[in-house]
């Protein structure tokens, strides 16, 4: 097996299915980026986070719920890997709040869709796909008592978004070892940073990043619970390491950037941003999520985050209102 201190290479043609959402987009540039030729699958978005390097990878619009047009962009792209970090959003509202509301278009896209993408990979003989999964796969924190949770922890979700990804893990396992596919899931915090379009549970942390200028005033409601948060340039450099030859051999990962409260993002913005001030209602959090152990990632793929919390806040705030 190659160490993680080994400069493996990457595969060098790699489909992307979601690679114009905000967590794909990033792959698709660190991508394309790092030499590698990068085909995009997956339906139109409102906003072209891919602008700036249009024309350097290929693309097809289309929906893993269409397990023929997978085949065909698999087959023309020639790829040796598949990303996918497909799941279903209604509009701007998140993921978590579509799978609640419109559960059974959660269900087609992120299960029934995700299992698409296995046997269409199968079929062409693609045996390498890492895949988006997430730690709402977790239940409520007070079922873990104190500490991290790792892998080895209950899954239990509260939500339907988070039963999708168990469901789709259990796919993702039938795979690997009913069909030996070298299927990889990541479980990704909460996300942030350039390019955010939707709201969901990042919405009070983007409120006041967005709000940010010089001697202006905001509000927010929310709890002071702390969380895990990632920079999406980070995950989408998981994504990467995971897609290396001998890295990440597992099933699934649990992977994190950093554990922050609002009232350290508060301070974060209030620092950077001269006269800038936000006042905490402090609420109770309506889902209070454990926080994860992402020790086994960081030692079977050699990996470590390399942005904090100021990068997440100076990627994100709008440059004409900020000095």
């Amino acid at each position: 097996m190659t160490s993680p201190s080994d400069p493996a290479p990457l595969p060098g043609r790699v489909l992307v299915i979601g690679g114009r959402g905000f967590v794909g987009s990033h792959i698709v540039r660190a991508l394309v980026e790092a030499g590698v030729e990068t085909t995009v699958f997956g339906p139109p978005m409102d906003d072209d986070l891919l602008a700036d390097i249009a024309g350097r990878f290929a693309e097809t619009v289309g929906s893993v719920e269409d397990r023929d047009a997978l085949a065909a962009t698999l087959a023309a792209s020639r790829a040796e890997a598949v990303v996918t970090t497909a799941a279903y959003s209604a509009g701007r509202q998140g993921l978590m709040k579509s799978g609640d509301a419109e559960s059974d278009r959660a269900l087609a896209v992120n299960v029934h869709g995700l299992r698409n993408v296995f046997e269409a990979a199968r079929a062409a003989g693609v045996g390498r796909i890492v895949w988006t999964d997430s730690t709402v796969v977790y239940g409520p924190a007070s079922l873990y008592g104190e500490g991290r949770v790792d892998e080895a922890a209950e899954r239990a979700p509260v939500t339907f978004y988070g039963l999708t990804k168990v469901l789709g893990e259990d796919v993702a396992r039938y795979y690997r070892d009913r069909h030996g596919l070298a299927i990889t899931g990541l479980r990704l915090p909460l996300v942030l940073g350039e390019g955010l379009w939707y709201s969901g549970a990042a919405s009070a942390i983007a409120g006041i990043i967005a709000a940010a200028s010089p001697a202006a005033r905001h509000t927010v409601a929310f709890h002071d619970d702390p969380m895990d948060l990632m920079h999406v340039a980070d995950v989408a450099e998981a994504i990467l390491t995971a897609l290396r030859p001998g890295r990440a051999p597992g099933a699934v990962y649990n992977i994190n950037g950093f554990t922050a409260a609002l009232s350290d993002v508060i301070r974060t913005v209030e620092a950077r941003v001269p006269g800038y001030r936000v006042t905490h209602e402090r609420q109770p959090a309506a889902l209070s999520f454990p926080l994860i152990d992402d020790g086994r990632f960081r030692r079977e793929a050699g990996f470590a985050p390399r942005h904090a919390l100021a990068d997440i806040v100076e990627s994100m705030l709008v440059p004409e209102e900020v000095p």
